[in-house]
């Protein structure tokens, strides 16, 4: 069967080992995930997937958590992915939690990197007003600013910039208007695979106090939390290879 999907549209490093498949952050890409699989593609085989309406991969007709995560899981079965560990961040980890709780999932392992919660995102009226400014280099840079402690090296400054004007303008105004308040929290509690989250305390985005008030209780009981702090949202930007070394520590157990 012909692949509808562009091969631009996903990102791979590494041919050998178990297989990693990373969402990436409202307004990112699946290149935003380099610096990070770069580290581990000795290791594992790292695929980095746009979601639909971002990177420049097409957006779909109805975005929602249920159809972007179908899109998804579309784009792996043609890719001949299974048994693989689901990586999500950000807007990428509420998509991720979506699949995992799917019947006849694949996924081994979850993790969650500072993911929007399963339920909804407490954004003041305000913010979500200045989230609809797209595209706008004001708005981007600003984006950046609000969201990263740690300082960006050139290359990934610039490519946090030019993501936001790769996304899709509908699919930019669905998220902070519905995506953000779909719950799937009915659906989150019963995960059977282990479920890994990673939240820092100086997050603007999604706040710690998010993670254990709305992200922590609607998943299973058993799910493991790894707190750090000195870094702001942008993980895979920010600390690459800190992200790198403790998704290695994370997925050997």
């Amino acid at each position: 069967m012909e692949n509808p999907f562009s091969t631009d549209k996903v990102v791979q490093w590494g041919n050998n080992g178990p297989v990693l498949v990373f969402l990436h952050y409202y307004g990112g890409s699946a290149q935003t995930w380099q610096w990070v699989a770069q580290k581990l593609a000795d290791q594992y085989r790292c695929v980095a997937i746009n979601l639909p309406g971002f990177g420049g991969a097409a957006p779909l007709e109805k975005p929602s958590i249920a159809n972007m995560a179908a899109d998804i899981e579309q784009q792996l079965q043609y890719l001949g992915i299974t048994d693989y560990t689901l990586i999500g961040h950000s807007m990428g980890g509420k998509i991720a939690m979506q699949m995992a709780a799917n019947p006849g999932n694949t996924i081994k392992k979850l993790v969650l990197l500072a993911p929007s919660p399963p339920t909804f995102e407490k954004i003041p009226e305000k913010e979500i007003q200045r989230m609809l400014d797209h595209p706008s280099g004001e708005a981007a840079a600003y984006n950046i600013k609000k969201n990263t402690i740690q300082p960006l090296g050139t290359e990934q400054y610039a490519l946090a910039i030019d993501t936001n004007y790769m996304a899709d303008g509908s699919t930019w105004r669905w998220w902070p208007l519905e995506g953000i308040n779909h719950s799937i929290a009915d659906l989150t509690k019963s995960l059977t695979m282990p479920v890994t989250v990673i939240a820092s305390k100086d997050d603007a985005a999604i706040t710690y106090e998010m993670v254990t008030d709305e992200v922590m209780p609607n998943l299973p009981s058993n799910t493991r939390l790894i707190t750090t702090h000195g870094i702001g949202h942008l993980y895979p930007l920010e600390a690459p290879g800190w992200l790198a070394e403790l998704l290695k520590i994370v997925l050997a157990k």
